[in-house]
């Protein structure tokens, strides 16, 4: 095993041992929500790019401990691995939930929404469909229809989460 100490100083462990997958049909990768994708990062949930070894790395979380899929030449192979992982070890439901992400590449640039004068709570956005988590320290995007809340992605501006809340209304 392998102990990784983060920055907010909790530890984490990696199971060296593979998963196997042999008997998990193929699944389309999972894509990241907006805004949580970095400069030279995966544009896929569960992988990540390690420069030591040139490789993307495919992992999963199981009963809260890391684990290991594998190490890929190719981003979308690793992307493939870890929707089939999430599909063996946490149910199709899982994946279709994670698959329910709001899509605006199609959608033009919008104005934000303000919101109405006198709802704005100290510390709270300015902004509808947006909110702080203070936990991540990031500023979220949802929006509800179809009877669902749906996530759109998290940032660090403010007026860009209010800016891609806009634009989910426009579409939806």
């Amino acid at each position: 095993r392998a102990v990784f100490k983060y920055k907010s100083g909790e530890k984490a462990e990696i199971a060296r041992e593979q998963i196997d997958l042999s008997d998990v049909p193929t699944q389309p990768p999972i894509p990241k929500s907006a805004g949580l994708i970095k400069e030279g990062a995966s544009k896929y949930a569960g992988v990540s790019f390690n420069k030591q070894t040139k490789k993307w790395i495919a992992q999963i979380l199981i009963d809260g401990k890391g684990r290991r899929i594998g190490a890929y030449d190719n981003e979308e192979e690793a992307a493939v691995d870890y929707a089939r992982a999430v599909f063996k070890y946490k149910g199709e439901e899982e994946v279709q939930r994670a698959r329910e992400q709001i899509d605006l590449s199609d959608v033009p640039t919008q104005p934000p929404i303000p919101k109405s004068a006198g709802h704005i709570k100290d510390g709270a956005s300015k902004y509808a469909g947006v909110s702080f988590h203070k936990k991540m320290n990031k500023w979220v995007a949802g929006i509800h229809f179809d009877g669902k809340s749906r996530h759109i992605g998290m940032y660090d501006d403010e007026e860009e989460a209010a800016a891609d809340y806009a634009r989910a209304v426009f579409k939806y």
